[in-house]
């Protein structure tokens, strides 16, 4: 399992995705971005999931970016326009 953070433009991105992960059974956490990421609302989310299986969380128009998680780095994969 990889270790992803979820960026979004708005908070709405972050409660649709979080409702979505909880209906599916998963695992995930909310907090704070991580001061040295800058995202839209303040808020991200991190899944643990199979590598490229993130691409079933994105919500499109609503995540802004999605990081892989390296110990204490990330790594941008991808980047979404906002809606």
């Amino acid at each position: 399992m990889t270790e992803y953070l979820f960026l979004f433009h708005n908070t709405l991105g972050v409660v649709k995705t979080r409702r979505a992960l909880q209906a599916a059974g998963k695992d995930f956490r909310v907090t704070d971005i991580p001061r040295q990421l800058r995202g839209g609302c303040g808020l991200c989310i991190w899944i643990a999931c199979p590598e490229e299986g993130y691409q079933d969380w994105v919500m499109a128009g609503l995540t802004e970016s999605v990081y892989r998680v390296q110990g204490e780095q990330w790594d941008c994969i991808a980047t979404y326009p906002p809606a």
